[in-house]
């Protein structure tokens, strides 16, 4: 409870006024709810004394006059109240809205910042889900979890107050259910907390199961494997249905727990008051009307209080699951302040004796060393899994070598910022990721400030796409559907190329990227790149050597050391 009581402080700090005159209409509310309550006790005794003495017109009039008042207060007053309720639900709900949209801001980009070995480790179902779902039981504990809390706690103080004031004896009759009810909801909680994780889990891992499945449908149609998905989807959420209907009992159990307890206490209200009434100790009616009306205001208060017990054990789960993550480190950061300065030139990159694994006894590669001029072309070639393209990721610096060192103009690249490191190579990774989003702005990722279309048609020209974007409705301002789906591979490749050469990087890094495209084009698409790009560094992963007529080194590997290594 204390973690969720410190990350819910870290944001509501923000948002103190707005918490802070929330806070207050609670209190004024709740004056307003008991206000009106002893006149309704007083009007039940002016009926009362009003039946028992017709004969007397002067106490008639009286008595009328004393329940005409009664009655506009009874009515007014809850008016107001009305209206102080919905700006104390303005000021509280709201600005939970508010701090919803700080923490969801906060985790994306942390998200951002961690590296791929947490992303290899973690489905993004799970991380949509933490996102998503967890991020709300957070936002209802902050908002209408806490402000029913209040409201119940500030509230029940008043009402003891009121009750104890007319009656103490009476108070302690009616309210003696209640520490037994606090006890089975505590006990109550324990187990919503514990079935509560386990539905969370479950939860988390459909999202991954569904996710995974629809980016994979083409996949599934095409093997007319949709009945094995659906069957498997059917399991799985029979299974989320199960806990669920568990945790369901507990919560119903603890709803039915608080009404039987407020059910009692009406009747020890009727029980004793009776009994006390009869015997004198109270002389009017109107004391136990008020009593009666004092624990209907309880209800809805001590009712929702099973609600915000659960939403306080799911907030604990997702608090929880939220800094589990949150405390996790990128392994690729700066060393000390990094070279802040922007790199002008690439003169050469170096690898010496690099050996990387991803986390395994095996190593992907071994011992590789080679330099690099600037200006120069790097053939990368071998066999399914020599390590091409770890080579490539360990150059981009999306992973740091286990053992030996890359360096760039005789410098650690450990040693660059991350960020300006980055910002001067183009990659082509092999599967050509396209986001949902306009044809510009696919190409323009990345890109440090909006760039002319002028520069893009002479981009997308060179890269021969320049005919197939005339083909869309709108042109460059085409939304491209989820993962390029209405678009070819060749296309979605060409995309990729010009989004990694458009920033004018120094080092230029093509993964397997052609192989969707005719032979003639590669060749001049290739032939454009080497002419307008002959200071930057250029490497190019790939089996097929047909397209590719000027290098200045070829290197093949085999299981994840250079086998041939030759100079043109």
């Amino acid at each position: 409870m204390n973690d969720l009581l410190t990350f819910s402080e870290k944001y509501c700090k923000k948002y103190k006024s707005r918490l802070f005159f929330g806070l207050i209409l609670i209190f004024i509310s709740n004056i307003l709810t008991v206000i009106p309550i002893p006149y309704i006790g007083k009007s039940i005794n002016s009926i009362k004394n009003l039946f028992l003495d017709l004969s007397n017109n002067k106490n008639i009039a009286l008595f009328k006059k004393e329940i005409f008042f009664n009655a506009v207060i009874i009515l007014i007053v809850p008016i107001i109240g009305g209206f102080v309720k919905y700006y104390m639900r303005q000021f509280i709900i709201t600005t939970s809205r508010m701090i919803e949209f700080d923490i969801k801001n906060d985790i994306f980009l942390h998200y951002q910042k961690l590296d791929l070995y947490f992303y290899n480790k973690n489905s993004t179902g799970d991380l949509m889900n933490r996102l998503t779902e967890d991020i709300s039981f957070i936002r209802q504990y902050i908002g209408p979890g806490m402000m029913y809390f209040i409201n119940l706690s500030i509230l029940f103080f008043i009402v003891f107050i009121q009750m104890f004031r007319i009656n103490k004896s009476l108070t302690f009759y009616v309210l003696s259910p209640i520490p037994i009810l606090f006890i089975l909801i505590y006990w109550i909680s324990i187990n919503i907390s514990k079935n509560g994780k386990c539905v969370q889990k479950m939860q988390s891992y459909i999202s991954s199961f569904v996710q995974e499945t629809f980016s994979g449908i083409q996949i599934v149609k095409s093997f007319s494997a949709e009945l094995l998905f659906s069957n498997k989807h059917k399991k799985i959420v029979l299974d989320y249905k199960n806990k669920n209907v568990i945790l369901a009992k507990f919560e119903t159990v603890l709803s039915s727990i608080i009404i039987f307890f407020i059910g009692l206490s009406h009747v020890f209200v009727l029980f004793f008051g009776s009994k006390k009434y009869f015997e004198g100790d109270i002389k009017e009616i109107g004391v136990i009307v008020e009593f009666f009306t004092y624990i209907n205001i309880l209800i809805f208060p001590i009712i929702i209080l099973g609600w915000v017990i659960t939403i306080i054990e799911r907030a604990k789960i997702s608090n929880n699951r939220i800094n589990e993550f949150l405390r996790e480190k990128s392994k690729m950061y700066n060393i000390g302040n990094g070279i802040l300065t922007k790199i002008k030139f690439v003169k050469k990159i170096q690898f010496n004796n690099v050996s990387f694994n991803y986390g395994n006894s095996t190593n992907i590669i071994n011992n590789i060393s080679f330099i690099l001029n600037g200006g120069n072309t790097l053939v990368l070639t071998g066999k399914t899994g020599s390590g091409k393209t770890t080579v490539a990721k360990l150059l981009s610096r999306l992973y740091d070598p286990n053992d030996g060192e890359i360096l760039m103009n005789d410098t650690p690249i450990v040693n660059y910022n991350l960020y300006d490191y980055r910002s001067n190579i183009g990659y082509v990774p092999q599967e050509s990721f396209i986001f949902s989003d306009s044809i510009y702005n696919n190409v323009t990722l990345g890109a440090y400030k909006r760039i002319h279309y002028n520069s893009i048609y002479r981009i997308m020209k060179n890269v021969m796409m320049e005919e197939d974007i005339f083909d869309f409705n709108n042109g460059y301002d085409t939304i491209i559907g989820g993962k390029g789906i209405n678009l070819s591979g060749g296309q979605k490749q060409k995309i990729c190329i010009a989004r990694a050469i458009i920033r004018n990087p120094k080092i230029i890094i093509f993964d397997d990227s052609f192989s969707a495209m005719d032979n003639k084009t590669k060749i001049t698409i290739m032939n454009f790149i080497q002419k307008e790009f002959y200071k930057s560094i250029i490497i190019i992963i790939t089996n097929d050597m047909n397209y590719i007529s000027d290098y200045n080194l070829l290197i093949e590997l085999d299981n994840g050391k250079i086998f041939k290594n030759l100079k043109k």
